[in-house]
């Protein structure tokens, strides 16, 4: 049996939620990432790659209607 050599690449993702209060989404994840910047337990590599993934409201938007919730993200 012939055996061929392969190269592998593995990536590991890992998550960190944050709780804001804020009166937008915007300043939410300008909140987030000072937070972030200012946690000690993240690694300098985990902050450098960190991106904002999702950005809602607790208790979800289930009284917009797609277009509504569209709108007030672009106006926040």
């Amino acid at each position: 049996m012939n055996k061929k050599i392969y190269e592998i690449e593995m990536e590991s993702t890992t998550y960190h939620t944050w709780r804001i209060e804020a009166e937008s989404p915007k300043q939410a994840q300008l909140i987030a990432y000072a937070q972030m910047d200012n946690d000690e337990e993240l690694s300098h590599d985990w902050k450098i790659g960190a991106e904002i993934v999702s950005c809602n409201p607790l208790g979800g938007t289930s009284h917009m209607n797609d277009d509504e919730f569209g709108e007030y993200i672009k106006n926040s």
